[in-house]
């Protein structure tokens, strides 16, 4: 009689429930990701001000104008309304949102959607304005054409999820043999921060990226099917729907019907079915003229080409020049920045090292797909299109290789070099990056191998956490106020038109070089609510008081409008202002700090006083700058001299002609260079005077010996400076030689005390240094 084996038994059920985790957690991880990428998506919606992704606000613009019931837009040169250069897409995606958002009332559009009119935009280096729109620091309830903003928001994050759904099956098929690897794709779709963030914005990329997944899906779903099992007319039906909502969702779906049509050519050759694209000719270009030819019909009627690209360009992006391979090369890093993670309207980066550590990334992905194809084309190439897997993987590097390709056509002409171009084919990109990252550790335990790959999708998630939590917040809140102004602020109590304050400035006392961004950091309050949103300018002037730095903006760096401050709160407004322009290289320069503010409306200056009441100037302090370079004797064609005056100034050379004819000549010209051994303890002035046989002074002149630009008194050592005195000869000057003295004298004391002199380390007679004669012929 047979007995049961008890520890059979428990080995048995321990298979079984063995076998139903192994089943059951690829599903539970994909449900996992989606949910992850679903609540990371709904943070970005609620961080990110209305509008503050790219082309947000037309693309809102568009769904609105369907949401009201208004007809498609025509779109005109003159006059394309506030959809801009997004009124030439295919609505697909408009009409949905709009139906989403038809119930909404949005009148209140024009209260959120007023531009920063110095928004930074394309330019992430910038450290200001990286907010489009002027209000992006005021929170706002979820309430009218904000409310319809984010259910527009939330429907492309579903689209988004759907993507995800769909690269996780495609992988599924690409790596047959793993249940780790489909997930960790899908992961890594789902933690890139730009794929997050397009995908919680109001966009037509996500309709096309959702559709473009559904399309490749359903390519690979007949690539693998074995020749014996037919293809039903109604599947290439269903192909034919999903090319024509891909023709109606943006130009980008037109590539797939390249891709259709190489798919449909390989299973001709793998089916050895040569009639194949003769039968599925109709049942594909039926449905997809059906839902999509009525809009390349309609731009053929009305603009006289049928894909209305002329029509786009022509409103917003064509180039005004020709791509250069200069140009090439630096869009293509805003490219690859913008498809990892650039925020805002492509002006709020991370950190330089990610991108670097991510081209690595990339660099070695792209170098273990290379050699894995290589392997197999060496090994065993029948693999190729015997292995249903392969088939799947040509199917999405083809599909990847089109949409790169046709990006980088399209940068050729367009001023659009972005990521989110990239992503219909993202699936593919990460399935690809995946197998090459793989490559690399088919070494280890197949249990080890994904667990080396999870670190890049979970850094990638810390990336969004970081952007989400601090880069967004920094770039898009207000400045908060401090209770008093700090001890090393220096006070200056002015008053602009008689509403707003500046109560002190900090400004760094250090000297700074061209090119170099001074920090300038103003303290600021509202006397009352104002209604204005004044202009805040803060400009460094040279000697002439020509610009050579320049920061206009909205107070805040461009986040913080004046209508939004509270009455009575103490402000601290930071600015970097850049130090451009010609700066003299004569001499060091101090450079004046000028604050002003202006009415937006009249354009006019706001008048500055004091809190008594009394007229002020807008200059609110001094920068001190390194001359460009160090001036010296020999080129610049001066003789030398050793002369010392006050053991803190040192003259080092002279110049000036041996003779004049005075018949042709009034002005003599002398120029001296001087050089700092110490800082001098006062202002000076210097003087060169003309002296004849008798000793007695004809001509002269007197001015600083910086002319201006640099006071004595800021003088360190080394420091060198060249001055150019031009002297008026008096009429009726008889010919002959005369003498040529400098000296210095205290600055507001007309000729003395005169500064004494060290010549060879002997005191000078008169405190005078002899330069030399002229003849006057």
């Amino acid at each position: 009689m047979a007995t049961d084996n008890p520890f059979t038994a428990k080995q048995a059920r321990s298979i079984a429930v063995k076998r139903i985790r192994l089943a059951v957690w690829p599903r539970l991880a994909i449900v996992a990701t989606i949910a992850v990428f679903l609540g990371l998506g709904l943070w970005y919606s609620l961080v990110v001000p209305p509008f503050e992704t790219p082309d947000e606000i037309h693309h809102y613009a568009f769904a609105r104008r369907l949401a009201q019931g208004h007809g498609l837009p025509i779109q005109t040169i003159e006059a394309d309304g506030p959809w801009a250069h997004e009124g030439t897409q295919p609505p697909l995606y408009y009409f949905l949102v709009g139906r989403l958002t038809a119930c909404i009332d949005q009148s209140d559009f024009d209260q959120i959607s007023q531009f920063n009119p110095h928004a930074n935009m394309g330019n992430p280096l910038f450290p200001g304005n990286k907010n489009r729109m002027l209000y992006s620091a005021r929170p706002l309830p979820l309430q009218g054409a904000n409310l319809a903003l984010h259910i527009g928001r939330w429907f492309s994050l579903l689209l988004g999820g759907v993507t995800l759904l769909l690269t996780y099956r495609i992988a599924q098929w690409a790596f047959p043999g793993s249940d780790a690897l489909p997930v960790l794709t899908a992961f890594l779709v789902a933690s890139i921060p730009q794929f997050v963030f397009i995908s919680a914005s109001v966009s037509n990329d996500n309709m096309v990226t959702a559709i473009s997944a559904a399309v490749v899906y359903w390519l690979a779903r007949l690539l693998i099917r074995e020749k014996e099992r037919p293809i039903h007319w109604w599947e290439w039906g269903v192909l034919g729907t999903l090319l024509g909502l891909a023709g109606l969702s943006k130009l980008q779906g037109l590539g797939l019907l390249v891709l259709s049509m190489m798919a449909v050519l390989g299973m001709t050759w793998l089916r050895r079915d040569f009639w194949l694209p003769w039968r599925v000719l109709l049942p594909v270009s039926i449905p997809a003229i059906a839902i999509a030819g009525w809009w390349y019909w309609r731009n053929y009627t009305l603009y006289g080409e049928w894909l209305a690209v002329g029509r786009l360009l022509t409103i917003g992006g064509l180039r005004a020049e020709p791509q250069t391979w200069v140009g090439f090369w630096g869009e293509l890093r805003g490219l690859r920045y913008s498809f990892w993670g650039l925020f805002g309207w492509f002006s709020i980066p991370m950190p330089g090292w990610i991108y670097q550590a991510l081209d690595a990334i990339t660099l070695a992905a792209a170098t273990g797909a290379l050699l894995s194809l290589g392997n197999l084309l060496h090994e065993r190439r029948a693999a190729l299109v015997q292995e249903p897997a392969w088939r799947v993987r040509i199917l999405l590097l083809v599909w990847a290789a089109l949409v790169i390709s046709l990006m980088l056509y399209w940068m050729t002409f367009a001023i659009s070099s972005q990521g989110r171009l990239l992503f219909p084919a993202i699936g593919a990109l990460a399935t690809w990056l995946v197998l090459g990252l793989d490559f690399w550790l088919t070494r280890l335990p197949v249990q080890r191998r994904w667990l080396m790959l999870t670190p890049l999708p979970i850094g990638l998630l810390a990336c969004s956490i970081y952007v989400l939590t601090t880069l967004l917040p920094a770039s898009y809140g207000a400045p908060r106020p401090v209770p008093a102004i700090p001890a090393n602020a220096q006070p200056l109590n002015l008053v602009y038109g008689g509403q707003i304050e500046l109560l002190a400035i900090e400004v760094p006392t250090r000297r700074f070089r061209w090119g170099e961004a001074v920090p300038v950091t103003l303290y600021l309050r509202a006397r009352e609510t104002l209604a204005s949103d004044y202009v805040l300018f803060v400009q460094l002037l040279d000697h002439k008081l020509r610009v050579i730095g320049n920061v206009t903006t909205h107070p805040g760096w461009g986040r913080h409008p004046t209508s939004l401050w509270r009455p009575g709160a103490i402000y601290p407004d930071h600015y970097q202002v850049t130090i451009e322009g010609n700066v003299s290289d004569r001499s060091p320069l101090l450079a004046q700090v000028y604050v002003g503010f202006m009415d937006p409306h009249t354009q006019e200056l706001l008048p500055v006083q004091m809190t008594e009441g009394e007229p002020a100037s807008r200059v609110v302090g001094s920068v001190e700058l390194f001359a460009t370079r160090l001036l010296d004797v020999a080129s610049l064609g001066l003789r030398p001299v050793e002369a010392v005056f006050g053991r803190a100034i040192r003259l080092i050379g002279y110049g000036f002609p041996d003779s004049i004819s005075l018949a042709r000549q009034h002005w003599l010209h002398v120029t001296l260079l001087w050089e700092a051994i110490d800082t001098p303890e006062a202002d000076y002035t210097a003087f060169v005077h003309l002296l004849n046989g008798e000793g007695q002074q004809v001509a002269g002149a007197d001015m600083t010996p910086d002319e201006g630009r640099f006071p004595t008194h800021r003088w360190q050592t080394g420091d060198r400076i060249l001055s150019e005195f031009r002297l008026g000869l008096p009429p009726g000057l008889p010919l002959g030689i005369y003498q040529i003295r400098v000296g210095l004298y205290r600055s507001g004391t007309p000729g003395v005390p005169r500064l004494p002199v060290m010549v060879a380390n002997f005191p000078v007679r008169d405190d005078t240094v002899f330069l030399g004669t002229i003849e006057f012929r």
